[in-house]
């Protein structure tokens, strides 16, 4: 694909993320969740919490 990634699937894979460490870790939203996830943190889990983040604050001004 080398089309521009649109803010509906950027938004989509960052929901992903966080459903993935929401439904398979023992804490909800916390690291370990996925392969990435180690004792420090998640890199995964980290970048769609700020992808989400971002968001929220362009639609909440």
């Amino acid at each position: 694909m080398d089309e521009p990634v649109t803010l509906a699937e950027l938004i989509w894979a960052a929901n992903r993320t966080m459903d993935m460490h929401w439904t398979r870790s023992p804490n909800p939203w916390q690291p370990g969740g996925c392969w990435q996830c180690t004792e420090d943190g998640c890199p995964q889990l980290e970048w769609a919490q700020t992808v989400l983040a971002d968001v929220r604050n362009q639609l909440l001004g």
